[in-house]
């Protein structure tokens, strides 16, 4: 290498006596020209000396007959329970969608989203003055319908009944003795005919006095009673509707409404949501639907949270398949004391039959692809010591390993580990660290 320096160096001593003696003057093209031509004829004998000192430095330890390291390992037989996997998404156990059942402008809005509610907490209020008015007015009609219907049943009291007899009594001797004189030709008839008029009336109202009210006078009066409570009803029912509470007990998800807006009756503005436990729906594929049954043991990763799993049971199956899809509505339920899974989260989820299989599975970082993108696996040939690619059928995730459905024996070793060193035909030799 010195040499090397020495002779670029010794190259390059015309073209630095030449920039020493233009130093501080002016250069022509010309003399530009040359010293150009001159110094790149230098840097390019200079790169060639350089690459040829590269290629003389060539590491050793990766010559083409040196076997490279890797870590060799047999696939690992599992004796599982078939499963069927789906993606789906977390969606609360119940969605409540609450609204007012009466229109009004709001008043007061109790919760925010996120937050967690009991069943029957107030959520938002609307102002109630005017519901608040009509129920005191349908208070004191209810109050009057009710003592006129029971006045009606009860009759007159007593000391009502017993003032219409002495009114009855008197009117009738002063009758007696008005006819008396009116039979006897001292009376003129007008005024006879008063005190027949008067005698009548009071008899009348005597006889009413005993009998009561009539059968039908009561039931129209109880009639009347009966509307007013339920106008009554209907007025605290409207009263009791300005505030809107929670159906169920959960956290807010969705709300829509402040203070000061305006509602109609029926608008969703505020939601709770049930989320324990959680339903997984999943969408179950025609051909293995046969395999999934309520009640069915079933495991759920969710991405979002670094891959945690939860185990959870098939509640309901799906007996509709959708026209688009083909797959099967399935609802897994999935207990969720600590609240982390959330609503709308991404999963990915397995359904567990009860029927025993084989599973032959090699470390994910094992598979390659090759130029096509198909899968392959290196695999290792003891009688000379190399490995070959061998393409293979990949069937689903187990954990950090991946199903090999075909291409490969359990008996065979594969590469495991510093795969990305060899290529087809490698001499190789076992580092360990295999299982």
């Amino acid at each position: 290498m010195d040499e090397v320096w020495v002779a670029c160096k010794s190259m390059l001593n015309p073209v630095w006596k030449h920039s020493e003696y233009v130093k501080g003057t002016k250069m022509n093209f010309c003399f530009t020209s040359k010293l150009t031509r001159d110094v790149s004829r230098s840097l390019a004998v200079i790169g060639a000396s350089v690459g040829l000192l590269a290629g003389c430095s060539r590491d050793p330890k990766i010559a083409a007959d040196q076997p490279v390291p890797v870590q060799l390992s047999k696939p690992h037989r599992l004796h599982e329970a078939a499963s069927v996997a789906a993606s789906g998404s977390v969606e609360a156990n119940v969605t409540a969608q609450t609204a007012f059942e009466i229109g009004g402008r709001v008043a007061h809005v109790f919760v925010e989203e996120g937050q967690f509610v009991k069943r029957g907490q107030p959520l938002a209020e609307l102002d109630c003055s005017d519901y608040r008015n009509a129920f005191e007015a349908a208070f004191g009609q209810a109050a009057t319908a009710e003592a006129n219907a029971l006045q009606a049943k009860n009759g007159v009291r007593a000391q009502e009944l017993e003032q219409s007899r002495a009114d009855f009594e008197r009117a009738q001797d002063e009758y007696l003795r008005q006819k008396y004189l009116y039979d006897h030709q001292s009376l003129a008839a007008n005024d006879y005919h008063k005190f027949e008029t008067a005698y009548v009336v009071q008899k009348q109202r005597y006889d009413m006095a005993r009998e009561g009210y009539r059968s039908e006078e009561k039931v129209a009066t109880q009639g009347q009673a009966r509307a007013a409570s339920g106008n009554l009803s209907e007025a605290k029912k409207r009263l009791g509707d300005c505030q809107l509470r929670a159906p169920i007990s959960g956290f807010v998800g969705m709300k829509k409404v402040d203070v000061g807006d305006t509602v109609s009756v029926g608008n969703a503005v505020i939601s709770v949501l049930d989320l324990d436990p959680i339903k997984v729906r999943v969408g179950i594929p025609e051909a293995e639907i046969g395999m999934v049954h309520q009640g069915a043991h079933a495991r759920v990763t969710i991405p979002s949270l670094n891959n945690q799993q939860f185990e959870g049971k098939v509640d309901t199956v799906g007996y509709s398949a959708d026209s688009v899809s083909r797959t099967f509505a399935t609802k897994i339920a999935v207990p969720n004391p600590t609240y982390v899974l959330r609503a709308g989260m991404i999963s990915e989820s397995r359904v567990y039959d009860s029927t025993m299989i084989d599973v032959l599975t090699v470390p994910a970082v094992a598979v390659i692809r090759d130029l096509r993108g198909l899968p392959s696996i290196y695999v290792y040939d003891a009688t000379r010591q190399r490995v070959f690619a061998r393409r293979v059928e990949l069937g689903d995730l187990v954990g950090d390993e991946v199903e090999i459905k075909s291409g490969l024996k359990s008996d065979e070793q594969i590469v495991v580990g510093g795969q990305q060193n060899v290529h087809e035909g490698s001499l190789v030799r076992n580092s360990g660290g295999g299982r």
